[in-house]
Protein backbone atom coordinates (compact mmCIF):
# COMPACT_ATOMS: atom_id res chain seq x y z
CA UNK A 1 0.00 0.00 0.00
CA UNK A 2 1.57 3.43 -1.04
CA UNK A 3 1.62 5.78 2.10
CA UNK A 4 0.73 9.01 0.58
CA UNK A 5 0.01 11.93 2.97
CA UNK A 6 0.29 15.94 3.60
CA UNK A 7 0.74 17.61 6.65
CA UNK A 8 -0.40 21.18 6.52
CA UNK A 9 -0.98 24.03 8.88
CA UNK A 10 1.76 23.85 10.88
CA UNK A 11 4.99 26.01 11.96
CA UNK A 12 7.75 24.18 9.57
CA UNK A 13 11.17 23.90 11.40
CA UNK A 14 13.99 24.27 8.21
CA UNK A 15 17.69 24.64 9.25
CA UNK A 16 17.55 28.37 8.03
CA UNK A 17 14.31 29.29 9.76
CA UNK A 18 10.71 28.60 10.96
CA UNK A 19 7.96 28.60 7.82
CA UNK A 20 4.72 30.02 9.06
CA UNK A 21 1.63 28.12 7.40
CA UNK A 22 4.51 25.17 5.76
CA UNK A 23 3.55 21.59 4.69
CA UNK A 24 5.18 18.86 4.06
CA UNK A 25 4.00 15.78 1.60
CA UNK A 26 5.13 12.33 2.54
CA UNK A 27 5.16 9.88 -0.19
CA UNK A 28 6.45 5.95 0.93
CA UNK A 29 8.37 6.63 3.85
CA UNK A 30 10.43 9.91 2.25
CA UNK A 31 9.47 13.67 2.22
CA UNK A 32 8.53 14.04 -1.36
CA UNK A 33 7.78 18.00 -1.12
CA UNK A 34 7.47 20.87 1.17
CA UNK A 35 5.65 23.58 1.48
CA UNK A 36 3.29 22.71 -1.55
CA UNK A 37 -0.13 22.92 -1.87
CA UNK A 38 -2.19 19.57 -1.18
CA UNK A 39 -2.59 16.99 -3.54
CA UNK A 40 -6.40 15.73 -4.17
CA UNK A 41 -7.79 12.77 -2.61
CA UNK A 42 -4.39 12.77 -0.32
CA UNK A 43 -4.73 11.98 3.26
CA UNK A 44 -4.32 15.64 5.17
CA UNK A 45 -3.07 15.45 8.85
CA UNK A 46 -3.94 18.88 10.44
CA UNK A 47 -0.42 20.35 12.31
CA UNK A 48 -3.19 22.71 14.17
CA UNK A 49 -0.89 25.65 13.67
CA UNK A 50 1.76 23.77 15.66
CA UNK A 51 5.29 23.34 15.07
CA UNK A 52 6.47 20.36 12.43
CA UNK A 53 10.23 19.44 12.98
CA UNK A 54 12.69 16.75 11.95
CA UNK A 55 13.03 13.86 14.69
CA UNK A 56 14.98 13.85 17.43
CA UNK A 57 18.56 11.68 17.39
CA UNK A 58 19.39 11.41 20.38
CA UNK A 59 23.10 9.86 20.53
CA UNK A 60 23.80 9.44 23.75
CA UNK A 61 20.91 7.52 25.74
CA UNK A 62 21.03 4.89 27.94
CA UNK A 63 17.39 3.28 28.49
CA UNK A 64 14.05 4.56 29.53
CA UNK A 65 10.24 3.27 30.34
CA UNK A 66 11.91 1.34 32.84
CA UNK A 67 14.84 -0.43 31.00
CA UNK A 68 18.29 -0.19 29.62
CA UNK A 69 20.30 -1.08 26.97
CA UNK A 70 22.31 -3.46 29.62
CA UNK A 71 19.59 -5.51 30.47
CA UNK A 72 20.32 -7.81 28.20
CA UNK A 73 16.87 -8.40 26.42
CA UNK A 74 15.59 -8.14 23.70
CA UNK A 75 12.14 -6.82 24.74
CA UNK A 76 13.96 -4.42 26.98
CA UNK A 77 16.06 -3.10 23.99
CA UNK A 78 12.60 -2.38 22.28
CA UNK A 79 11.06 -0.54 25.61
CA UNK A 80 13.91 2.00 25.26
CA UNK A 81 13.21 2.69 21.60
CA UNK A 82 9.49 2.70 22.20
CA UNK A 83 9.62 4.78 25.61
CA UNK A 84 12.00 7.65 23.66
CA UNK A 85 10.26 7.60 20.63
CA UNK A 86 6.90 8.70 22.21
CA UNK A 87 8.49 11.70 23.51
CA UNK A 88 9.98 12.81 19.46
CA UNK A 89 13.27 10.71 19.55
CA UNK A 90 13.21 8.78 15.93
CA UNK A 91 16.31 7.43 16.05
CA UNK A 92 19.12 6.97 18.21
CA UNK A 93 22.52 5.56 19.38
CA UNK A 94 22.36 2.64 21.90
CA UNK A 95 24.92 3.73 24.57
CA UNK A 96 26.48 0.88 26.98
CA UNK A 97 28.26 2.36 29.69
CA UNK A 98 32.01 0.74 31.99
CA UNK A 99 31.42 -2.88 32.74
CA UNK A 100 32.87 -6.58 32.42
CA UNK A 101 34.37 -7.16 28.67
CA UNK A 102 31.58 -10.33 28.85
CA UNK A 103 28.97 -7.76 29.73
CA UNK A 104 29.74 -5.27 27.20
CA UNK A 105 29.60 -8.15 24.55
CA UNK A 106 26.43 -9.16 25.39
CA UNK A 107 25.10 -6.20 25.09
CA UNK A 108 26.50 -5.70 21.94
CA UNK A 109 24.85 -8.96 20.56
CA UNK A 110 21.55 -8.19 22.01
CA UNK A 111 21.21 -4.44 20.77
CA UNK A 112 22.18 -5.69 17.60
CA UNK A 113 20.32 -8.62 17.61
CA UNK A 114 17.14 -5.72 17.78
CA UNK A 115 18.78 -3.86 14.97
CA UNK A 116 18.30 -6.94 12.21
CA UNK A 117 14.76 -6.94 12.95
CA UNK A 118 13.75 -3.69 14.32
CA UNK A 119 10.17 -1.93 13.27
CA UNK A 120 8.83 -0.14 15.91
CA UNK A 121 10.32 2.79 17.79
CA UNK A 122 13.44 5.13 17.66
CA UNK A 123 15.59 3.44 15.37
CA UNK A 124 18.94 2.36 16.42
CA UNK A 125 21.76 3.68 14.30
CA UNK A 126 24.27 1.82 15.78
CA UNK A 127 26.42 1.89 19.29
CA UNK A 128 27.71 4.22 21.62
CA UNK A 129 30.46 2.67 24.24
CA UNK A 130 30.95 5.16 27.11
CA UNK A 131 34.11 3.56 28.65
CA UNK A 132 35.62 1.22 30.52
CA UNK A 133 38.32 3.53 29.81
CA UNK A 134 38.61 6.57 32.43
CA UNK A 135 40.00 8.18 34.99
CA UNK A 136 38.86 7.23 38.53
CA UNK A 137 39.06 10.96 39.51
CA UNK A 138 36.44 11.61 36.82
CA UNK A 139 34.30 8.45 37.02
CA UNK A 140 31.09 10.21 37.99
CA UNK A 141 28.23 7.17 38.56
CA UNK A 142 30.69 4.60 35.86
CA UNK A 143 31.55 1.82 38.05
CA UNK A 144 35.20 2.12 39.22
CA UNK A 145 36.01 -1.69 39.88
CA UNK A 146 35.39 -1.97 35.99
CA UNK A 147 37.54 0.79 34.98
CA UNK A 148 40.81 -0.09 33.10
CA UNK A 149 43.16 0.61 30.31
CA UNK A 150 43.30 -0.71 26.66
CA UNK A 151 44.84 -2.59 24.60
CA UNK A 152 45.40 -3.08 20.69
CA UNK A 153 44.27 -7.33 21.26
CA UNK A 154 41.03 -6.05 23.07
CA UNK A 155 40.07 -3.00 21.26
CA UNK A 156 40.49 -5.16 17.84
CA UNK A 157 38.20 -8.36 19.45
CA UNK A 158 35.54 -5.78 20.87
CA UNK A 159 35.19 -4.31 17.38
CA UNK A 160 35.01 -7.52 15.65
CA UNK A 161 32.20 -8.35 17.58
CA UNK A 162 30.15 -5.30 16.91
CA UNK A 163 30.45 -5.61 13.59
CA UNK A 164 30.89 -2.05 11.95
CA UNK A 165 28.16 -1.32 14.65
CA UNK A 166 30.16 1.29 16.85
CA UNK A 167 29.81 4.37 15.71
CA UNK A 168 31.49 6.17 18.70
CA UNK A 169 33.35 4.90 21.80
CA UNK A 170 34.85 7.21 24.52
CA UNK A 171 38.17 7.42 26.70
CA UNK A 172 40.32 9.35 28.76
CA UNK A 173 43.06 10.76 26.77
CA UNK A 174 45.30 10.51 29.70
CA UNK A 175 45.56 7.06 30.65
CA UNK A 176 48.21 4.94 29.17
CA UNK A 177 47.99 3.77 25.59
CA UNK A 178 45.91 6.28 24.10
CA UNK A 179 47.53 7.12 21.15
CA UNK A 180 46.88 3.80 20.30
CA UNK A 181 43.33 3.82 21.35
CA UNK A 182 42.79 6.77 18.62
CA UNK A 183 44.60 5.08 16.01
CA UNK A 184 42.33 1.84 16.31
CA UNK A 185 39.23 4.58 16.26
CA UNK A 186 40.49 5.73 13.18
CA UNK A 187 41.13 2.52 11.70
CA UNK A 188 37.77 1.46 11.62
CA UNK A 189 36.22 4.38 11.48
CA UNK A 190 34.34 4.93 15.03
CA UNK A 191 34.33 8.95 16.05
CA UNK A 192 36.63 9.16 18.92
CA UNK A 193 35.18 10.93 21.83
CA UNK A 194 36.96 12.09 25.51
CA UNK A 195 35.24 11.73 28.47
CA UNK A 196 35.65 11.19 31.87
CA UNK A 197 38.87 12.65 31.94
CA UNK A 198 41.29 14.70 34.27
CA UNK A 199 43.27 15.57 31.78
CA UNK A 200 44.59 19.58 31.87
CA UNK A 201 44.45 21.41 28.71
CA UNK A 202 48.07 20.23 27.16
CA UNK A 203 47.18 16.71 27.38
CA UNK A 204 43.50 17.53 25.48
CA UNK A 205 44.93 19.14 22.87
CA UNK A 206 47.00 16.48 22.40
CA UNK A 207 44.69 13.58 22.54
CA UNK A 208 42.74 16.16 19.73
CA UNK A 209 46.25 15.82 17.46
CA UNK A 210 46.29 12.06 17.57
CA UNK A 211 42.56 11.84 16.71
CA UNK A 212 40.07 12.57 19.57
CA UNK A 213 37.58 14.94 17.72
CA UNK A 214 34.41 15.56 20.28
CA UNK A 215 33.48 15.49 23.98
CA UNK A 216 31.01 13.70 25.89
CA UNK A 217 28.23 15.56 28.02
CA UNK A 218 30.64 18.79 27.57
CA UNK A 219 30.89 20.62 31.36
CA UNK A 220 29.85 17.32 33.15
CA UNK A 221 33.59 14.95 34.37
CA UNK A 222 35.42 17.44 32.66
CA UNK A 223 38.32 19.33 33.56
CA UNK A 224 38.41 22.98 33.52
CA UNK A 225 40.97 25.87 35.14
CA UNK A 226 42.77 24.61 37.80
CA UNK A 227 45.70 23.81 39.82
CA UNK A 228 48.41 20.90 39.95
CA UNK A 229 50.95 21.19 41.91
CA UNK A 230 50.53 24.68 42.46
CA UNK A 231 50.74 25.49 38.80
CA UNK A 232 47.68 26.80 37.15
CA UNK A 233 46.23 24.69 34.04
CA UNK A 234 43.79 24.94 31.48
CA UNK A 235 41.47 21.96 31.32
CA UNK A 236 39.20 19.93 28.40
CA UNK A 237 36.71 23.04 28.18
CA UNK A 238 39.40 25.76 27.54
CA UNK A 239 41.24 23.15 24.88
CA UNK A 240 37.94 22.19 23.25
CA UNK A 241 37.12 25.95 23.12
CA UNK A 242 40.07 27.14 20.97
CA UNK A 243 40.43 23.92 18.66
CA UNK A 244 37.00 25.10 15.97
CA UNK A 245 36.68 21.44 14.76
CA UNK A 246 36.13 19.42 17.97
CA UNK A 247 32.28 19.31 18.31
CA UNK A 248 30.88 18.75 21.60
CA UNK A 249 27.65 16.91 23.01
CA UNK A 250 25.06 18.73 26.25
CA UNK A 251 23.06 17.10 28.43
CA UNK A 252 19.79 19.64 27.72
CA UNK A 253 17.48 18.55 30.88
CA UNK A 254 18.41 21.87 32.48
CA UNK A 255 19.94 20.12 35.64
CA UNK A 256 23.62 19.82 34.26
CA UNK A 257 24.63 22.57 32.11
CA UNK A 258 22.77 26.34 33.56
CA UNK A 259 21.48 28.76 31.09
CA UNK A 260 24.57 30.72 30.79
CA UNK A 261 26.86 27.52 29.99
CA UNK A 262 25.02 26.06 27.43
CA UNK A 263 24.51 30.14 25.87
CA UNK A 264 28.04 30.38 26.15
CA UNK A 265 28.73 26.74 23.98
CA UNK A 266 26.61 27.75 21.47
CA UNK A 267 27.83 31.13 20.89
CA UNK A 268 31.52 29.78 21.07
CA UNK A 269 30.89 26.43 19.15
CA UNK A 270 27.82 27.76 17.19
CA UNK A 271 24.84 24.91 16.37
CA UNK A 272 26.48 22.47 13.70
CA UNK A 273 28.97 21.94 16.56
CA UNK A 274 26.61 20.75 19.08
CA UNK A 275 24.37 17.93 19.88
CA UNK A 276 21.71 18.22 22.74
CA UNK A 277 21.61 14.89 24.24
CA UNK A 278 19.93 13.04 27.04
CA UNK A 279 21.98 11.08 28.45
CA UNK A 280 18.82 9.19 29.41
CA UNK A 281 18.82 6.00 32.07
CA UNK A 282 16.15 3.89 32.26
CA UNK A 283 13.79 6.15 34.86
CA UNK A 284 13.50 8.44 32.29
CA UNK A 285 9.78 8.22 30.76
CA UNK A 286 8.21 6.96 33.76
CA UNK A 287 7.85 8.10 37.54
CA UNK A 288 10.25 5.99 39.45
CA UNK A 289 12.34 7.87 42.11
CA UNK A 290 14.61 4.44 43.11
CA UNK A 291 15.75 3.11 40.01
CA UNK A 292 18.96 1.52 38.81
CA UNK A 293 21.73 3.11 36.11
CA UNK A 294 23.14 -0.03 34.04
CA UNK A 295 22.21 -3.25 34.00
CA UNK A 296 19.01 -4.52 36.40
CA UNK A 297 21.20 -6.97 37.79
CA UNK A 298 24.25 -5.52 39.45
CA UNK A 299 23.54 -2.17 38.44
CA UNK A 300 24.08 0.52 40.67
CA UNK A 301 21.11 2.02 42.59
CA UNK A 302 20.45 5.73 42.17
CA UNK A 303 17.57 8.20 43.43
CA UNK A 304 15.49 10.59 41.22
CA UNK A 305 15.12 14.09 42.77
CA UNK A 306 14.91 17.39 42.15
CA UNK A 307 14.06 16.01 38.47
CA UNK A 308 17.43 14.26 37.96
CA UNK A 309 18.91 11.02 38.73
CA UNK A 310 21.57 10.99 41.41
CA UNK A 311 23.39 8.43 43.46
CA UNK A 312 22.49 8.07 47.09
CA UNK A 313 25.03 10.11 48.98
CA UNK A 314 24.13 12.93 45.80
CA UNK A 315 28.13 12.76 45.52
CA UNK A 316 27.45 13.03 41.42
CA UNK A 317 24.50 13.35 38.92
CA UNK A 318 23.62 9.70 37.26
CA UNK A 319 22.63 10.63 34.20
CA UNK A 320 19.44 12.09 33.33
CA UNK A 321 15.70 11.47 33.28
CA UNK A 322 15.33 13.22 30.30
CA UNK A 323 13.47 12.96 27.17
CA UNK A 324 14.21 15.18 24.06
CA UNK A 325 10.92 17.26 24.02
CA UNK A 326 11.77 18.04 27.20
CA UNK A 327 15.91 19.47 25.88
CA UNK A 328 13.89 21.21 23.74
CA UNK A 329 11.68 23.16 26.21
CA UNK A 330 15.03 23.69 28.07
CA UNK A 331 17.13 24.65 25.36
CA UNK A 332 14.17 27.34 22.88
CA UNK A 333 11.78 27.96 26.12
CA UNK A 334 14.29 28.68 28.95
CA UNK A 335 17.09 29.35 27.63
CA UNK A 336 15.89 31.34 24.43
CA UNK A 337 18.03 29.86 21.86
CA UNK A 338 16.20 30.06 18.10
CA UNK A 339 13.98 27.26 17.49
CA UNK A 340 15.75 26.73 14.08
CA UNK A 341 19.51 26.77 15.77
CA UNK A 342 17.63 23.56 18.91
CA UNK A 343 16.63 22.12 16.05
CA UNK A 344 20.00 21.41 14.44
CA UNK A 345 21.33 20.34 17.94
CA UNK A 346 18.72 17.96 18.50
CA UNK A 347 18.29 16.51 14.68
CA UNK A 348 21.10 17.91 12.54
CA UNK A 349 23.98 18.07 13.85
CA UNK A 350 24.03 14.53 15.51
CA UNK A 351 22.76 12.90 11.77
CA UNK A 352 26.29 14.29 10.77
CA UNK A 353 27.69 12.58 13.34
CA UNK A 354 26.28 9.67 12.40
CA UNK A 355 26.99 9.58 9.55
CA UNK A 356 23.03 9.64 8.29
CA UNK A 357 22.97 12.88 7.59
CA UNK A 358 22.26 12.17 3.68
CA UNK A 359 19.03 10.64 5.34
CA UNK A 360 18.27 12.05 8.33
CA UNK A 361 17.84 15.11 10.19
CA UNK A 362 16.33 17.66 8.90
CA UNK A 363 13.33 18.44 6.61
CA UNK A 364 14.84 18.00 3.03
CA UNK A 365 13.21 16.58 0.09
CA UNK A 366 14.12 12.80 -0.61
CA UNK A 367 15.23 12.79 3.26
CA UNK A 368 13.37 9.91 5.28
CA UNK A 369 10.22 11.15 6.60
CA UNK A 370 10.98 11.44 10.59
CA UNK A 371 8.76 13.78 11.18
CA UNK A 372 7.62 15.39 15.01
CA UNK A 373 4.59 17.47 15.23
CA UNK A 374 4.65 19.33 18.28
CA UNK A 375 2.09 21.87 20.17
CA UNK A 376 2.11 25.36 20.75
CA UNK A 377 4.14 24.61 24.15
CA UNK A 378 6.31 22.13 22.70
CA UNK A 379 4.80 18.98 23.49
CA UNK A 380 4.78 16.12 21.33
CA UNK A 381 1.60 15.25 19.13
CA UNK A 382 2.96 13.16 16.55
CA UNK A 383 5.38 11.19 15.52
CA UNK A 384 6.49 9.68 12.57
CA UNK A 385 9.07 7.07 11.78
CA UNK A 386 9.82 7.00 7.54
CA UNK A 387 6.31 7.76 7.58
CA UNK A 388 4.72 5.37 10.07
CA UNK A 389 3.05 6.97 12.64
CA UNK A 390 3.73 5.64 15.90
Amino acid sequence: MKNLFWIGNGKVVLPQGVVQGGSILVENGKIAAINSNCPKGVEVIDAQEGYVLPGFIDIHVHGGGGSDFMDLSEKDVCTVCNTHCAYGTTALVATTMTCSDDLLEDAISCIRSVMKKQTLGAQILGLHLEGPYFAATSKGAQPVKELRIPTRENLEHIIRVAEGSIIRWDAAPELPNMQMFAQVMKENGILCSIAHSGANATITTQAFDWGFSHITHFYNACTTFHKENGIVHSGNIEATYIRPEITIELIGDGRHIPMESMLLAKQIKGADKICIITDAMRAAGTSETVSILGPRNGGTKVVVKDNVAQLPDFSFYAGSIATMDRCLRTAHVYYGIPLNEVSRMLSLTPARLSGVEHCKGSLEVGKDADIVIMDKDFYVQKVFVQGILH
